[in-house]
């Protein structure tokens, strides 16, 4: 089976001084910071991060990765998603408007959409993964129209859905799991993708599946697709990083060797070879 998925180039990264122009609590312990930042807002691509620095001087001394969650070029604006879960996440969240933070990005690898618009696009999130693809939900249908996309989105209760409203806006497909059944399909999103890929479609190798989320959702993801043969299958890693550039290792994840033999891996670095990866890449554990 030919392999659908072929990854862009990395883009050119920035390293400056960006005001906070809104923060706002979106949802329980959910904040979304919107910075100005006109080359950041310009030549991000969905799946890439930025790296911040949370508070002034050096501590902490490392910065916090946070994917890029919408941009708008015109306006030369870009938007972070994040839950309040440490202590950068903590100083983060206290900045106010008007403040100014440090950030060196983007980074990483984008997703690959393909040029095919025939292809359907099966987008799949969970939690705070959410972020990347409520960009990439955007730029798909800004460059290949909304008609073939299909966002899944995965929460514990209904009161958990991140950015519903967003989805629908862009004119996209939403279909929503929740755990406890307060809000849509009963169950988990990965059910709900291997429903949607059964039900929905006669032939899995004309569609793109993408994931962000927790990794035993996104090792759930891979092997549904997988399974299915569904045709490209991507995933944005959500792991610990400390330089974001390459050179500390402190976020190597396992792949597979580059002779494709069984049982051979190496490491990769997921601040530079991803976040993305192809599913089949990766070795799980």
């Amino acid at each position: 089976m030919p392999n659908m998925c072929d990854y862009e180039p990395k883009t050119k990264r920035f390293i400056t001084d960006w005001e906070i122009i809104e923060q706002v609590e979106i949802s329980s312990g959910i904040f979304r910071s919107v910075l100005k930042e006109q080359n950041i807002a310009t030549v991000s691509r969905p799946g890439q991060f930025v790296n911040v620095q949370t508070a002034a001087g050096y501590d902490p001394l490392l910065r916090r990765p946070f994917s890029v969650h919408a941009v708008d070029p015109d306006k030369g604006t870009f938007s972070l998603l994040y839950d309040v879960v440490g202590r950068g996440t903590k100083l983060l969240k206290a900045m106010h408007k008007g403040d100014i933070v440090s950030v060196i990005g983007p980074l990483g690898s984008a997703f690959d959409i393909g040029d095919d618009p025939s292809v359907s696009h099966v987008l799949v999130a969970g939690g705070c993964g959410t972020a990347p693809i409520h960009f990439l939900s955007d730029y798909i249908c800004r460059n290949h129209g909304c008609s073939n996309v299909i966002v899944l989105v995965g929460a514990k209760a209904g009161d958990g859905v991140l950015c519903y409203r967003e989805f629908v806006a862009h004119g996209v497909n939403v279909e929503v799991a929740t755990e406890d059944g307060s809000f849509g399909f009963h169950g988990l999103v990965t059910d709900l993708l291997a429903s949607c890929l059964s039900d929905k479609f006669s032939t899995s190798t004309g569609i793109r599946v993408y994931s962000c989320g927790p990794m035993a959702m996104m090792r759930e993801v891979a092997r549904i697709c997988r399974e299915m043969k569904v045709g490209c299958c991507q995933l944005s890693l959500e792991t610990a990083m400390a330089c974001g550039m390459g050179v500390c290792m402190g976020c190597a994840v396992k792949t597979r060797s580059a002779s494709g033999k069984d049982g051979e891996w190496t490491y990769s670095r997921a601040c530079t070879e991803g976040p993305v990866f192809n599913a089949e890449e990766l070795v799980w554990e």
